[in-house]
């Protein structure tokens, strides 16, 4: 079309009409109406990374069709939701994934705590934004100076956290030993060498750290809950629970505490003591708990009903039948293999689904048996804490 020509009107397209509108485009969601902000190390490579996560609330249910619904069987609700997560058709995504490769993850943990006031908050989120802080500009003054007399635990420490910011690891946890030999009376030195231990999923020695650290500092919240942390990684519930009980309130990471707190009861098989500290957790503020309590109810619900409940009478049927299954499997494998003298020819390869047929014939029988599987806790919807179901205490396998 030559310059200066006029072109004839054509019919608007959508894009044009939806701005002349002036329809308003969706508003993106919003962090700070996080229901749960959660911290645990994931798989990356041949070792694992820090990674926080932001959960917003479930949409809301349409009321008219619940009262119209029969109560919901809740346990039933539960065991459907634990197989379709088993099977990996859950689709529940947070809103926004924070992971330690970038050396900004550790402040982005703390805007996270900032902006999300009335989220529930894991211990682990408060510890990693601890080190937010860190100077990371500054390794080369602070390796400088902890050469001069005197100075040396507390610019190690500094040096130390400031590793753990640019994600060295291992240099951080040798460096932050080196302080606290240098400086054995510093409860900053063992404590940050005890949180640096508990990322590295040292237990036993990031306890050892820590009870140093509250020992030179008795009240100390933070030194405690990770104590107490510490303690619930290495299934010590009894031990956890003496620091929780110091701990447990009724808002933000004293209501942490007790939620981990009635879990240490319910592990302990302590069913009424864990439903008193759940009683109290129902009214604690800000954030969901109410919801948080409901599920852990039903988790002490199912614990009770752990060797004669019916609830556990149907599982162990469904495994003894998925056990028989296998063992049916692997006998048609096994005559097979007789039939074309496999085990003569090639016994090498024949042995291979003998093997699997093993691993699955033991661990269908701990599934029979009237131990608790890994998967029976928590699990009731998206956005809530379960301290029994996080990597810390299952890790997931490496992708390699």
């Amino acid at each position: 079309m030559p310059f200066g020509e006029e072109r004839e009107a054509g019919p608007p397209d959508a894009l044009s009409v939806l701005e002349a509108e002036g329809e308003p485009e969706p508003a993106p969601p919003d962090p700070s109406q996080a229901r749960l902000l959660l911290t645990e190390p994931r798989p990356a490579g041949f070792g694992e990374v820090l990674v926080t996560e932001v959960w917003l609330p479930p949409e809301a249910a349409d009321e008219d069709a619940e009262k119209e619904e029969e109560p919901p069987d809740r346990q039933r609700q539960w065991e459907l939701r634990q197989e379709l997560r088993e099977l990996g058709l859950l689709r529940e995504r947070p809103l926004t994934t924070h992971d330690a490769r970038f050396e900004t993850y550790w402040a982005q943990a703390k805007e996270a705590l900032e902006t999300a006031p009335n989220a529930i908050v894991d211990p682990y989120t408060h510890l990693a934004a601890g080190f937010a802080d860190a100077h990371v500009d500054s390794i080369a003054e602070h390796r400088q100076a902890a050469r001069e007399y005197g100075r040396q635990g507390d610019e190690l420490l500094e040096v130390g956290r400031a590793y753990v910011a640019i994600g060295r690891q291992k240099s951080a946890r040798s460096v932050l030993q080196t302080a606290a030999r240098a400086e054995p009376q510093s409860p900053e030195a063992w404590y940050n060498l005890g949180v640096v231990r508990l990322f590295a999923r040292a237990n036993a020695e990031a306890r050892a750290a820590l009870e140093k650290a509250l020992d030179q500092t008795p009240g100390d919240s933070r030194a405690e809950l990770a104590l107490a942390v510490a303690c619930y990684h290495m299934r010590d519930y009894a031990g956890a629970e003496e620091h929780l009980r110091r701990l447990a309130g009724a808002s933000g990471p004293r209501a942490t505490a007790r939620s981990m707190l009635a879990c240490c009861h319910r592990m302990q098989e302590k069913w009424d003591d864990a439903r008193v500290e759940l009683a109290f957790l129902k009214d604690a503020g800000p954030g969901d708990w109410e919801a948080v309590t409901r599920q852990c109810l039903d988790c002490v619900e199912r614990g009770e009903q752990r060797q004669q409940g019916p609830l556990r009478a149907r599982r162990r049927g469904a495994k003894m039948w998925k056990a028989l299954a296998a063992v049916a499997a692997g006998g048609i494998w096994m005559a097979y293999a007789w039939a074309k003298d496999l085990f003569k020819e090639q016994g090498q390869w024949a042995a291979i689904p003998l093997f699997v047929l093993v691993l699955l014939v033991a661990r269908a029988l701990r599934g029979i048996s009237g131990r608790e599987l890994p998967g029976e806790f928590g699990n009731a919807e998206q956005g809530l804490p379960c301290w029994q179901s996080t990597t810390w205490m299952r890790p997931r396998r490496s992708e390699f």
